[in-house]
């Protein structure tokens, strides 16, 4: 898979329209696209991309390039919510995790106990995000995160599960109820999809803030030299009165042109961002759910972890403060899960 994140972008879109993506090297991109992505596109089926100019056979794509608004056009069209089951042929364990659990998940000023182990399938939402980030030029993009529906823990790693086609089925997604309400999965998404954005963007943004930095400089020194000439004008030739008032007023001037044109340049360098829900996709994964009780005091609550046999992990718990994944966590006098970072906040 290439790093190149122009690259990374187009080769999700090509996955979310059904087409076939490799990376040959770092710069490249090799696709099959569907027939009707490629009419859509006026390409060919197939097609390779690159960010460098002097490939051969090959589309040059930047980020102000016409093909990439074309591949913009795609994100525009509205996506769709699937749902797709994994089998799992091999044994899948139901005892041994009270030692796991009891060494991977603790509570700082309470107790766990370990109950009830058993198979139960649970539904796990690949989210895909589509953004715009417009600032002194344009960016597209698209992240994809995993969320636990049932214990609302996200990122979330789900391991092999997808990698072998033979083992994915079609599901009823409603023959499983939904454990989170729509509006708690509608602000999960959205913090995420903030998350994993400015992650995206972070070495664009770092960039723009040099810049932004560096005009600034350049703008202060300019029309601090000018205050300086007047200053030292006003000194040399010992204005007074009207001509000192007159100087002194072309130096209040100066300092509103010099705001007014700040102003301009971190209007020019902030970065205005444009995101959606582009696509999802529910999995129903086999795992284990493991009834655990937390006790604080005299409170009693029973929680359910998680443990992915794909990925042969226990999964964290989630902060019921700030929403942040945590294995280690302080309880409240209502058993509330709350992580160290917000803990030290109170």
């Amino acid at each position: 898979m290439t790093e190149d994140p122009l690259l990374t972008t187009l080769e999700k879109i090509v996955f979310l329209h059904e087409g076939v993506a490799e990376s040959t090297n770092p710069h490249t991109l090799s696709v099959l696209l569907t027939e009707n992505v490629a009419e859509t596109l006026e390409l060919s089926e197939e097609v390779t991309f690159s960010t460098r100019a002097d490939v051969p056979n090959s589309h040059f794509v930047s980020y102000n390039s016409e093909i990439l608004k074309k591949f913009e056009s795609l994100l525009e069209k509205k996506g769709c919510v699937s749902a797709l089951g994994v089998k799992l042929d091999g044994y899948l364990k139901t005892t041994g995790f009270e030692k796991l659990v009891s060494e991977r998940i603790r509570p700082l000023n309470g107790l766990l106990r370990v109950g009830e182990a058993k198979p139960e399938i649970t539904r796990y939402i690949l989210c895909n995000v589509a953004y715009v980030a417009e600032a002194d030029e344009n960016r597209q993009g698209m992240i994809s995160f995993f969320i636990n529906e049932l214990t609302g823990v996200s990122p979330v790693e789900i391991g092999d599960a997808l990698l072998w086609k033979s083992d994915w089925i079609a599901v009823d997604d409603t023959s499983l109820p939904q454990s989170q309400t729509d509006e708690f999965l509608s602000i999960l998404i959205q913090k995420q999809a903030e998350d994993w954005i400015r992650r995206d963007l972070e070495a664009w943004q770092n960039r723009l803030i040099r810049k932004q930095q560096r005009d600034e400089e350049r703008l202060k020194g300019y029309y601090g030299t000018i205050e300086q000439e007047i200053q030292l004008k006003i000194h040399k030739k010992k204005l007074e009165g009207g001509d000192k008032e007159k100087e002194l007023d072309r130096i209040a001037a100066t300092e509103i042109e010099l705001e007014r044109k700040l102003a301009d340049v971190r209007k020019r360098y902030a970065i205005n961002l444009k995101a959606q829900l582009h696509s999802a996709l529910v999995l129903h994964l086999p795992t284990i759910h493991i009834q655990c009780e937390l006790v604080r005091k005299r409170t009693k609550r029973t929680v359910t972890v998680v443990w992915n046999p794909f990925t042969k992990l226990l999964e964290p718990l989630r902060c019921e403060k700030s929403g942040e994944s945590t294995f280690h966590f302080y309880l409240d006098d209502e058993a509330t899960i709350i992580s160290p970072a917000c803990w030290r906040e109170k």
